[in-house]
């Protein structure tokens, strides 16, 4: 551990660096032994003949089967469960790349679209779609985030970095380097986030926007509410992504009530916003293979249908830019190494 990290007495949260890896072999322990579990015939499976709505929602297992996936899953999470260890004891380089893989499956490609539906159908309190695959698939996206944040610390230990802020250099700020291109990256974000609900609230006006005109006779009256609904809170999305590059963004407006004037913790904006990121990459990758796998023709009387979709895979990408651009810039100097 870098000495300049231990100059104050940092809290469990800011002891991360420390705790990621043996979560996230821990996490994978048990995965392991999930998958032997299944693959002895075990209940639970959340994959194949376990996943009645698989089809429909795109997911990459359909076809899978307890007996082997289970297997593949065993090895997996013993497998991971392993390199964690080494990573405690070791500084080499190669960790670091079975991390990133294992957050990137994790992450993106376990999960389907139905993190997404939940999660924007939250907002309305539908939770009749709620089921033990998602439930699954939300366990993978903890376990993601617990080997990607083992990697980050793996990579600061390697470079003898702050375990804290990263750097390398004590007290150096990035805020003038990341201001260009954290801008575009926002504006960008906040403009992908527009082709679904300009399609969805024309829908639900009466528009057949990139659909036959037949097209609107049915759908009822609740679909094109709840269709507006949709991309109002996508349209509600593209303004707080704004807010990552106005003044509202990093210090309460003064029209709210005991915060006005006050600055905006820097998690209150980061989580949420990583959240939706990555959630929007998960889908929107899910969408892209499904689109390409159905070799969808795009027509002007067709492409109202899947093509608005396609953009949630940049939007996510240009929303975890901004994120992390919005992060670089207001972080300031590290309390630990400056």
């Amino acid at each position: 551990m870098d000495t300049r990290s231990v100059t104050a007495h940092p809290t469990f949260r800011r002891r991360w660096p420390s705790w990621a890896a043996p979560a996230a072999g821990v996490w994978s322990l048990l995965l392991g032994l999930a998958g032997v579990h299944w693959a002895l015939g075990g209940s639970g499976f959340p994959f194949g003949p376990g996943d009645p709505r698989a089809g429909e929602v795109g997911s990459l297992f359909d076809a899978a089967e307890p007996t082997t996936m289970g297997a593949a899953i065993a090895v997996i999470g013993l497998a991971g469960a392993g390199v964690a260890l080494v990573m405690t004891r070791t500084t080499h380089t190669w960790p670091v790349w079975f991390s990133a893989a294992m957050g990137a499956v994790l992450l993106v490609v376990v999960p389907d679209i139905r993190v997404l539906q939940n999660f924007a159908y939250l907002f309305f309190g539908v939770t009749s779609l709620w089921d033990w695959p998602l439930v699954f698939m939300l366990a993978c996206m903890g376990g993601g985030a617990l080997w990607a944040a083992a990697g980050l610390a793996h990579v600061r230990r390697v470079r003898d970095a702050c375990d804290h802020c990263g750097r390398s250099q004590p007290g150096t700020s990035t805020a003038a380097a990341t201001l260009r291109w954290g801008r575009w990256a926002t504006y960008a974000a906040a403009a992908l986030a527009l082709p679904y609900p300009i399609v969805r609230i024309a829908w639900g006006l009466g528009v057949p926007l990139g659909v036959p005109p037949g097209w609107l006779d049915g759908l009822t009256l609740l679909d094109r509410i709840g269709g507006s609904l949709l991309g109002g809170l996508a349209v509600g999305g593209a303004i707080l992504t704004l807010g990552l590059l106005q003044r509202w963004g990093e210090v309460f407006p003064g029209w709210i009530p005991w915060l006005r004037e006050r600055r905006v913790p820097i998690w209150l904006a980061v989580v949420p916003a990583t959240w939706v990121a990555v959630i929007l990459v998960q889908a929107g990758f899910r969408i892209v293979v499904w689109t390409a796998a159905d070799d969808l023709s795009v027509t002007a009387d067709t492409w109202g249908l899947g093509l608005p979709g396609v953009s949630l895979l940049p939007w996510g990408l240009a929303l975890g830019a901004a994120t992390y651009a919005y992060y670089l810039r207001r972080r300031g100097p590290c309390r630990y190494c400056s």
